[in-house]
């Protein structure tokens, strides 16, 4: 990054602590070291995909490639909606999102699309520091989750705002070319 702001830190798996007491400490120790968090909006587990495809890539599996394209891009529009939807509950308004996408085997394949897809929906595409400055993610839920999540899932959790109804093909990924 050369002279630019490299103190950004994103939490692995969007676990920020399953107790207060983790929480505060670590985003002490952010704070003292002068990293900021880079929060996340949308995340759709894009890396789910990555081991289904290297196995039928391998069985050379046309049909269940095309299924995981098709099911890759039906969870994205799914989950940007919702994000979207969340933001409107949370803010009352549309938000600067952050979107996570992982390096992997899959997203070589899909990201040409996904961006194209992003840009039909009106996004654009900006750094973080210049994201990061909407007002929202000057908002912090304050709450421990254990499993993790997204700034919007943890303002959902902290405002008690029940969360619209979402889903992701788990097991059918898990079976794929086995």
């Amino acid at each position: 990054m050369g002279r630019g702001d490299w103190h950004w830190f994103r939490y692995p798996f969007l676990r920020e602590g399953d107790t207060l007491e983790k929480r505060h400490a670590v985003r002490q120790y952010l704070h003292d070291h002068k990293y900021r968090v880079a929060q996340v909006t949308i995340d759709f587990e894009d890396y789910l995909w990555n081991a289904p495809y290297a196995r039928c890539a391998q069985k050379k599996d046309t049909v269940s490639i095309e299924w995981l394209k098709s099911s890759y891009m039906n969870t994205a529009a799914q989950y940007v909606a919702l994000d979207r939807q969340m933001a409107k509950l949370v803010y009352g308004r549309e938000i600067r999102h952050i979107l996570v996408v992982h390096i992997g085997g899959f997203e070589t394949v899909m990201l040409p699309q996904l961006l194209a897809f992003l840009k039909q929906q009106g996004f654009t595409f900006v750094t973080l520091p210049e994201a990061q400055k909407d007002p929202a993610y000057r908002s912090d839920a304050d709450v421990p989750l254990k499993e993790g999540g997204t700034l919007l899932d943890q303002m959902m959790e902290a405002r008690h705002i029940t969360f619209p109804p979402n889903s992701k093909p788990y097991a059918q990924l898990d079976a794929l070319c086995k």
